[in-house]
Parts: structure tokens; C-alpha cells; sequence
């Protein structure tokens, strides 16, 4: 929550510099920046916020996940394809 509390920190003194400065390109191209990385860790925050929720959820189920099953046309490609010309040597 700490992280969340600091990011939007970030992203109002962000606005805010832009909002304020408005002769200085400069200073606009440091805040656009500033706000644009902010709402990229903003982006983040929640994914990972996603990503360990479905980790507690994994593990409170406790079983572990089955490998997925060998497919049962990867052999059939194979024996459909013709034949290659044989390589070049060196």
C-alpha cells in the first residue's frame, strides 16, 4: 500500500509541475517524463499485485498443477513433410 501512496504522490507532483510550468520546454519534457514513468509502475504495481494474488490462490489449493498432455499430432507433421535436399558440405 505504501508503494500505491508513493506513486500517486509521484504522479500528482508530476501533473502538478506540468501544470504549473508552462514556459520552460524543458521542464514540461521532465515532468511528461516523470508522469509517464509513474504511470508505468502504476501499470506494474498491478500486475504484480494480480500475479501474487493468484500465487496465495495456487497455494491455498494446495495441489500442484498437472504438466500439459504431449500433443497428439506433433508425430503426424513429421511424417507428412517431404523429404529435404541433403546439406551442403562445409
Amino acid at each position: 500500500m505504501r508503494r500505491a501512496a508513493a506513486l500517486v504522490i509521484a504522479v500528482i507532483a508530476g501533473a502538478a509541475v506540468l501544470a504549473v510550468v508552462s514556459d520552460s520546454i524543458a521542464l514540461k519534457a521532465v515532468a511528461l517524463a516523470a508522469f509517464g514513468v509513474a504511470c508505468v509502475v502504476a501499470v506494474s504495481l498491478v500486475f504484480l499485485a494480480v500475479g501474487r494474488g493468484e500465487d496465495e490462490e495456487r497455494a491455498a489449493a494446495g495441489a500442484p498443477r498437472e504438466p500439459p498432455r504431449p500433443d497428439p499430432h506433433e508425430g503426424e507433421a513429421a511424417r507428412r513433410a517431404r523429404s529435404r535436399p541433403p546439406r551442403r558440405p562445409g
